[in-house]
């Protein structure tokens, strides 16, 4: 490993370089460049040949920031894979530099020779009572905007790929000990008929493939992950990785004998445990308060849902479409996952309002929704944008694709037994649809709209009752 200091006065074409790789990543691409230079000025360069660690875990060490360059850094655990940074710009560290603990929670290794810049903790400190931040500070305070903007991005996204109507909880037993697996199912099964529940014997199995499930509850009992000094960071970082899932956690374990062990469950916001041996009445009391939890989440999340979904057809309203086609854009230059956009206008909606009323415009408007619900897959979305236009946004799927589910829609609602039908302008009721693809159409989120706004219109001024996809930029 080299490392060598970017403090250097006056002009550097080195650091002109690094600032626009940098500045390419997906959190840094807000920050001009003058501010960033200002920071680099700051950092160490750091070259690292293949399979060279940056960062042992658990090595006392004074904590940085990493930004990698070049290369591909791979971020481990017990030799369990966590992440991997291959993106110039792609941050490590954050975590480290905002937590007291001097210890790094998991190892950095250089899957191929790699250079990164390094910035030290303190740079990111602001003194007590000072009013004024440094640009380091401004910097990181965005980074770390970012990444929680790129997270609610992905939670929401992975929230609408799951059905609503399944409301039955997933509970994970993740315990070595197949007695205590057998026994907890058994009083799970007379506390909370309704669960499902998958048992996990080996932490090997969970830690290969964490998220694999969904699950909505999790037991754990972490004792045997480790032995000796390297325990307690096993645990620590098992626990930090079940924390991901966003789930409540019961830790059913020997290991809640001590207090100093009850106190770093509750340091790591576990609210319950129990010690084992158990009593079946003692499980039975926590589950029992943790079914009530469950469903009075699942209330709360019926209110999101209403709140996110148009009263007349069931589907998502405009804020919800927004926020999803948000969260798209936002994942592209990370994920580099095309989608596409589906914009579709009922055909003379005026003419049948008109003749036949609104409340028979009402029956329209949820009959063609129906079709526009039963039609796409899980993890797309489908909207009313607004009057008697619907938009389907389809993720991970090319125009070609598109344009085939947009006919697919348009032959459906053609079909459809709609009273009155037959007195419309064009002898049925009918839709014409617009189709634009992100990347290929359009590379913003207004841009995309005003495309498919346009084939949409292009198929209305053609005829009507036909899709017409945009052209590539």
């Amino acid at each position: 490993m080299q490392r060598k200091s970017l403090s250097s006065p006056g002009e550097s074409p080195d650091l002109d370089r690094y600032a626009e790789i940098i500045k390419s990543g997906r959190y840094f691409r807000k920050i001009s460049l003058v501010p960033l230079k200002g920071m680099l000025r700051h950092g160490e360069f750091v070259t690292l040949n293949a399979e060279e660690y940056l960062i042992r875990e658990n090595h006392t060490k004074p904590p940085e920031l990493i930004v990698l360059l070049e290369g591909s850094l791979a971020v481990t655990s017990q030799d369990h894979f966590i992440m991997r940074l291959n993106h110039p710009g792609d941050v490590v560290g954050e975590m480290s530099v905002v937590s007291s603990n001097p210890k790094p929670y998991a190892d950095v290794i250089a899957e191929e020779d790699s250079q990164v810049i390094i910035f030290p903790k303190h740079l990111f400190k602001v003194a007590e009572g000072d009013t004024k931040v440094s640009v380091a500070y401004y910097i990181f305070s965005h980074i770390l905007a970012e990444k929680l903007r790129h997270v609610t991005a992905q939670s929401l996204l992975k929230k609408n790929g799951r059905s609503h109507q399944d409301l039955s909880p997933l509970i994970g037993v993740l315990d070595p000990d197949k007695e205590c697996r057998v026994k907890i199912k058994s009083v799970l099964e007379n506390v909370w008929k309704k669960a499902s529940l998958i048992e996990l014997e080996s932490y090997q199995e969970f830690l290969e493939n964490p998220f694999e499930n969904h699950f909505d509850f999790l037991i754990i009992d972490p004792e045997k992950i480790a032995e000796g000094s390297k325990q307690t960071d096993s645990i620590r970082n098992l626990i930090e990785i079940c924390s991901a899932h966003l789930a409540p956690m019961l830790i059913i374990s020997q290991f809640c004998k001590k207090e100093e062990n009850r106190q770093l469950l509750a340091e790591l916001s576990v609210a319950d445990f129990l010690q084992k041996p158990f009593s079946d009445f003692d499980l039975q009391h926590l589950l029992t308060k943790f079914r009530k939890d469950h469903y009075r989440r699942k209330e709360l999340e019926q209110v999101e849902i209403a709140a996110d979904t148009d009263k007349l057809t069931g589907l998502a309203n405009r804020r919800k479409m927004d926020e999803f086609l948000d969260a798209m854009v936002t994942l592209f230059p990370e994920e580099k996952q095309p989608f596409s956009f589906i914009i579709a206008d009922v055909d003379h909606f005026k003419h049948y309002n008109d003749a036949h009323g609104h409340q028979l415009g009402d029956v329209v408007l949820a009959s063609v929704a129906s079709i526009f619900k039963n039609s796409i897959r899980r993890g797309d979305l489908a909207a009313r944008f607004g009057g008697e236009e619907f938009v389907v946004i389809l993720p991970n799927c090319e125009k070609d694709n598109a344009v085939l589910i947009g006919n697919k829609l348009r032959l459906a609602i053609a079909a459809e037994k709609i009273p009155y039908q037959e007195q419309q302008p064009l002898g049925n009721l009918t839709c014409t649809f617009g189709v634009a693809a992100f990347p290929e159409d359009a590379d913003t989120k207004e841009l995309l709209l005003k495309k498919a706004d346009d084939c949409l219109y292009k198929g209305k001024s053609g005829g009507r009752n036909r899709v017409v996809a945009a052209d590539p930029l």
